[in-house]
C-alpha cells in the first residue's frame, strides 16, 4: 500500500492489516473470473478512501485488468474492510498484480493466431477436410473435421476461433491435472461456424479424468471471437496429454 498526502505511515499500516484481512476474498474474486477468463493479468491500482463516518469509498487509480466484473468484485471486497477505530482522514492506494500460468501462454497462442491464416487442410480417408493445431508443447491439441472436401473453408474458420482461445485450454488443462490427476484424455465437441458471426460450441463426451475439463472447455468455447467466413458444422477433437509426454515429442 502507498499512501497519500495527509495520510502518516501508521495510519495506512493499520488500514493495510484491515486490507490484508480480505485478501482471501480478493483472491476469490481473481479466481473466480480466471475461471472463464484465463488470460486476464495486470495490474490494479485503487484509491481506498477513509473520510468522515461509515465504510471506505474505493475508486479507480489505475486499471491494468480490464476487466469490469474483476474491478467490481475487488471493489466491494474493500468496501468491507472493517474500519473501527481507524484514523480519519486516511487515503491510501492499494497495488494489486495479478497474473496467472494460462496467461503466460497467450503471447505465445497469439503469435500462433498470426499463423492462422495459413491453415493446412487436408482429407481424412473418409474424404472430409481436417485441420490440426494446439500448444507448441503438445500438451493440447486439436483436431477439425468437417462434412466432405467442400467443408475446408467453414474448417478453416473454426481452427482459427480455436486458435484464438488456445490459452484458455491451455488452463483446462492445467486444472484438469490438479490432485495428481492426469489430464491425458479428449473432449469432442460440435462447432456451428455461421458466416460475418462467432462459432456457437457445444461439448460432447469426454474421456479425461478430471470432471472439471468438460465444463471447463464448455466455457472456454463460449470465448471464441474471431468471425467466421463461411457456414456449415465442424466436429472437434480436444486432446490433452501428460506434460513428461509433450515434452518428449519435441
Amino acid at each position: 500500500m502507498e499512501s497519500m498526502p495527509g495520510t502518516s505511515g501508521a495510519a495506512v499500516s493499520a488500514l493495510g492489516q484491515r486490507v490484508g484481512q480480505r485478501m482471501a476474498q480478493i483472491r476469490g474474486c481473481y479466481e473466480e473470473v480466471v475461471g472463464e477468463n484465463p488470460s486476464v493479468e495486470g495490474t490494479l491500482r485503487l484509491r481506498v478512501l477513509l473520510e468522515g463516518r461509515g465504510r471506505p469509498n474505493v475508486e479507480v487509480d489505475r486499471d491494468g485488468v480490464n476487466d469490469a466484473g474483476l474491478v467490481r468484485c475487488i471493489t466491494g471486497a474493500l468496501q468491507s474492510v472493517d474500519h473501527d477505530g481507524l484514523r480519519r482522514p486516511t487515503r491510501a492506494v492499494v497495488q494489486l498484480v495479478m497474473g496467472n500460468s494460462a496467461a503466460a501462454g497467450a503471447e505465445r497462442a497469439a503469435a500462433r493466431a498470426q499463423e492462422a491464416a495459413q491453415v493446412t487442410i487436408q482429407i481424412d480417408a473418409d474424404g472430409n477436410a481436417t485441420s490440426t493445431g494446439g500448444s507448441d508443447d503438445r500438451g493440447v491439441r486439436f483436431t477439425v473435421i468437417g462434412d466432405g472436401r467442400e467443408s475446408a473453408p467453414v474448417v478453416q474458420s473454426a481452427h482459427r476461433s480455436l486458435l484464438s482461445v488456445l490459452p484458455g485450454l491451455m488452463d483446462c488443462r492445467r486444472r484438469a491435472s490438479r490432485r495428481g490427476q492426469s489430464p491425458e484424455g479428449e473432449v469432442s465437441a460440435t462447432l456451428l461456424v455461421r458466416d460475418g458471426r462467432v462459432p456457437s460450441g457445444r461439448v460432447g463426451r469426454s474421456t479425461v479424468a478430471s470432471d472439471r475439463a468438460r465444463g471447463c472447455v464448455s466455457r472456454v468455447l463460449r470465448r471464441m471471437q474471431q468471425r467466421a467466413q463461411a457456414s456449415g458444422r465442424v466436429r472437434v477433437r480436444i486432446q490433452f496429454a501428460e506434460a513428461q509426454a509433450a515434452e518428449a515429442d519435441d
